[in-house]
């Protein structure tokens, strides 16, 4: 377990207010978040602890660097020993049979599974170039078929949990430790002459919070994916002459913001050089918003997710943008979940198909499809939970599972029946027409509509 005094420091915090006061989801007046802040501090129960959408934003507010994000996941790692987790949040539990994952590769196609197999193995791939592909790049594994990354060694596998990453995020830091431990094993035994992290959350969780927060180190050097490919872009492997000429807005994933303004402008110089015209939302860099996974995390609500998803797809409409690109796998299955749902004219896009394009390729395109297995999923599990008691238990995560040796090779999950179901069902003619998508998305904005209402009367 971390300790507390990592997280926070009770004589740092001045009650100034700033870190609540500025939040763009939150909104509370200078008097409001300093009264808020002070119930955080003392343990007591507030607000923020349902509202907070893991967005960072706050640490870069706090005049005195008090790291305020950092309190409230500690609060919530109080409030995961005293209650434990609700019943939906296996879905994002790596191992447990609930989990997207396990119930999303007997829906893939062969090739993808197969990729997903070959990236487990360790073997053969001590003292390489590591791709660390993360465990959210397993629900789109097609955006690394592309021969950009073929000078790379991929390795990845979600009982990893993105080095800790979307766990952190959920303040489950006991679990986070646990994690750390077991990805220095791994990563000591492929013994990497360097790592290339394809997703922000584990560039971060590797280089600093791991270290800082947990004091677990790594002896070798970590790079994000977007530095790797302006490097080969600025060494003239990569020309980029297909210019795309498309007007896009990027979305600037919560990890970004503990790198900063230097890999923001990084993946803003790919994207120009790949000839897209930039349109900053309302709220980008260190102020932006979060996909709408981290929104999730304070009361473990599908609608909470779906609602500040929906908001960033709006803001990338008022815009003007005609794609919006992410460099996060995680926002990726995210945006393209909510985009189904609650329906968009905004095209999403991942930074790798953006460079692929400029490279002269047509990139695989699997975006709506898998986001229809993981819809299935999610109903499948939502069905169980209503007709089931033991599947609307509450839970701790078992850590014994830690000890346990990793399978490399087992994928071929069973296939879920529910699921298999649903997936037919909402892949057919009666769901994949305009009247029944109007219909849906209209539905959708209606309960959104009538929830911000309730919550503001």
């Amino acid at each position: 377990m971390a300790e507390k005094a990592r997280f926070f420091s009770p004589d740092c915090c001045q009650l100034c207010g700033e870190c609540l006061s500025r939040c763009p989801v939150l909104g509370y007046s200078l008097s409001q978040a300093r009264e808020e802040k002070d119930r955080l501090n003392r343990a007591l129960s507030s607000p923020v602890l349902d509202t907070c959408t893991t967005c960072f934003s706050c640490n870069f507010y706090c005049p005195n660097q008090c790291q305020p994000y950092d309190l409230i996941l500690l609060r919530w790692d109080e409030r995961y020993h005293a209650r434990g987790l609700p019943a939906i949040a296996r879905m994002v539990i790596p191992r447990d049979n609930a989990s997207i994952w396990n119930q999303l590769y007997p829906l893939l196609p062969l090739e993808e599974k197969e990729l997903i197999q070959s990236w487990r193995a360790i073997e053969g791939k001590a003292r390489k170039e590591i791709l660390l592909t993360g465990c959210f790049n397993a629900f789109s594994p097609y955006l690394a078929m592309t021969p950009l990354l073929a000078e790379l060694t991929p390795y990845g596998d979600e009982r990893l949990w993105c080095s800790g990453g979307h766990i952190y995020q959920l303040g489950l830091l006991e679990v986070v430790g646990r994690i750390a431990q077991r990805a220095k094993q791994v990563l000591e035994e492929l013994q990497p002459r360097r790592v290339i992290t394809m997703m922000a959350a584990e560039y971060t969780m590797l280089t600093k919070i791991l270290p800082e927060k947990f004091g677990i180190t790594f002896d070798f050097e970590v790079v994000p994916l977007e530095q790797w490919l302006s490097e080969r872009i600025e060494q003239g492997k990569l020309r980029l002459s297909h210019k795309i000429g498309k007007r896009i807005t990027i979305h600037d994933n919560c990890f970004s913001k503990s790198i900063g303004d230097q890999h923001w402008q990084t993946v803003r110089n790919i994207a120009d050089e790949c000839g897209a015209e930039i349109v900053e939302m309302e709220h980008n860099r260190e102020n932006a918003l979060c996909c709408g996974f981290g929104a999730a995390a304070g009361r473990f609500s599908l609608l909470d997710l779906i609602e500040h998803g929906a908001r960033r797809l709006r803001e990338a409409e008022e815009a003007g943008a005609d794609w919006l690109v992410v460099y996060c796998s995680a926002c990726y299955f995210v945006f393209s979940l909510v985009k189904e749902i609650y329906g968009s004219g905004v095209e999403l896009y991942h930074l790798l198909e953006l460079v692929d394009m400029a490279d002269g390729r047509r990139p695989i395109r699997r975006t709506r499809e898998r986001a229809y297995n993981i819809i299935s999923i999610i109903s499948a599990n939502l069905t169980r939970m209503a007709f089931e008691p033991e599947a609307r238990r509450r839970f701790w995560i078992d850590l014994s599972e830690f000890d346990h040796e990793m399978d490399s090779a087992r994928t071929d999950f069973q296939a879920d029946r529910l699921t298999g179901f649903l997936n037919r069902a909402y892949k057919s003619r009666l769901v994949q027409n305009r009247a029944t998508q109007t219909s849906l998305h209209l539905l959708v904005r209606l309960i959104l509509y009538l929830r911000r209402r309730f919550h503001n009367d």
